[in-house]
């Protein structure tokens, strides 16, 4: 569907009205250079017939100079329209620049979560748009919608009119119909005929572009989990596989009472907690997006940090800034919070280089436990937070899979809470937050420091 003139307030369509005029005094202007050139032609033809014939007045050059005029007439016309709206109305939509200057070819190389709205944003500059949404919701009110800038109102379902957005404009594609919304022109002039077929051919082109990239994204991301879970795969059946069988072997021998029974229970404990672990990463790993299920326990997160912290090998150089007071408990299943506090204790090691001061603190607010990691590393980017650190696949190392950083989003999400990172940029090093409902506040709305 598409707004007709009439439906534009009034004061815009004295401005549609004001270029017709324009357009019409095109024609005037055109009708003034004919008339030179009628007579310009007549002369010469009047000239070379002469020469010929000797005659001073032939009908030859009259024809001649009305062919020539009429044959000139509407390239003029057209030549002084665009040259008016070039010089009144500079903000005329190219169909071929604006697809030139859409540079859908790049939007590949965005993060999925991105590439709409980068997308509606270059469509608002191109074509000088206030508003623009992408509709894509269904019968029921599911789907997606994209609004740029964010905040722009919500249109009414399958693209029926409202009295926000100019056009609306229909789009095709596999996934079946949407929408394309767009506001008034930022210059406040109407859009007329042309720049609506402009407008269609450039939201067909830009909705297949937009269908390609995902579609190529989608492609991207099966064929690298089918690699890692290959590799993966491979790892299980040999070599680690063979480590968790010779640990649970030496455990359940270890029982046997030939060690002093306090040491015995120290390493059983021990060996077993490292199967578990061993056995959950090769589960995450082979899958990174099979749901999570957390076992759901009262949990001293305090106890589980100095746990873990006591437990591990750290590096000689690593020192280690400690604040961990009593906290209440939360609901949480101990074994993935272990394998996400793991992960961010890695990163922050291998960040430093495995030296320098690692501070780790827990604190608590009214309704929520938050634990902080701050390293004094490499330091990030505010853009590479924003766009590609909890991604999955994403990683700056050279050696990474990318995998720890989403995993371990995920399992706190899992358990109504919210992992996020900051850092003062490049070589300043980061925080990673960690942020835990209390037990009792379980169903409470998680809220940021």
């Amino acid at each position: 569907m598409i707004f007709a003139v009439k439906n534009l307030p009034f004061h815009r369509r004295l401005i549609f009205s004001l270029r017709r005029l324009v357009h019409s005094f095109a024609y005037f202007l055109a009708s003034v250079v004919a008339l030179w050139l009628f007579l310009a032609v007549l002369m010469l033809a009047e000239s070379a017939v002469y020469a010929m014939t000797g005659v001073s007045v032939s009908m030859w050059a009259m024809v001649i100079a009305a062919i020539s005029t009429a044959w000139f007439f509407l390239p003029v016309v057209q030549f002084l329209q665009n040259l008016m709206d070039h010089i009144l109305f500079r903000q005329q939509l190219d169909t071929l620049h604006a697809i030139q200057a859409l540079g859908v070819g790049d939007l590949a190389s965005l993060p999925q979560e991105h590439v709409e709205m980068a997308l509606l944003e270059r469509i608002a500059t191109i074509c000088h748009r206030s508003n623009i949404v992408l509709d894509e919701r269904n019968d029921d009110g599911t789907g997606r919608l994209f609004c740029y800038p964010k905040g722009s109102p919500v249109p009414p379902l399958h693209g029926q009119s409202g009295s926000f957005y100019e056009l609306i404009l229909p789009i095709q594609w596999q996934q079946g119909m949407a929408w394309l919304h767009l506001g008034s022109r930022t210059d406040g002039w109407p859009t007329d005929q042309d720049e609506r077929r402009s407008l269609k051919s450039l939201a067909n082109f830009a909705a297949i572009s937009l269908e390609h990239t995902r579609l190529s994204y989608q492609q991207s991301q099966h064929v690298r989990l089918d690699s890692i879970s290959r590799v993966t795969g491979q790892l299980h059946s040999h070599d680690i596989k063979n480590r968790l069988h010779d640990l649970a072997f030496l455990a359940h021998h270890m029982e046997s009472g030939k060690l002093e029974e306090d040491d015995l229970k120290i390493l059983v404990g021990s060996i077993r907690k490292v199967v578990g672990r061993m056995e959950t990463i090769m589960l995450r790993m082979s899958d990174p997006n099979a749901p999570i299920h957390p076992k759901f326990k009262p949990c001293d997160l305090t106890a589980l940090l100095k746990q873990q912290i006591d437990e591990r090998l750290w590096p000689e150089l690593i020192h280690l800034d400690c604040d961990l007071p009593p906290l209440p408990a939360i609901k949480g299943d101990a074994v993935l919070l272990q394998g996400v506090f793991e992960n961010l204790f890695d990163n922050a090691t291998q960040a430093m280089n495995k030296q320098g001061v690692l501070q780790i603190r827990a604190q608590q607010d009214e309704k929520n436990i938050m634990l902080s990691v701050c390293d004094e590393g490499n330091g990030m980017s505010d853009d590479f937070i924003k766009k590609r650190l909890f991604c999955l696949f994403s990683t700056s190392k050279e050696d990474g899979l990318g995998i720890g950083l989403y995993l371990s989003q995920r399992i706190i999400e899992a358990h109504d809470g919210q992992l996020f990172a900051s850092s003062e940029g490049i070589g300043k090093g980061s925080t990673f937050w960690v942020v835990l409902p209390c037990f009792e506040y379980q169903e409470h709305e998680v809220s940021l420091p």
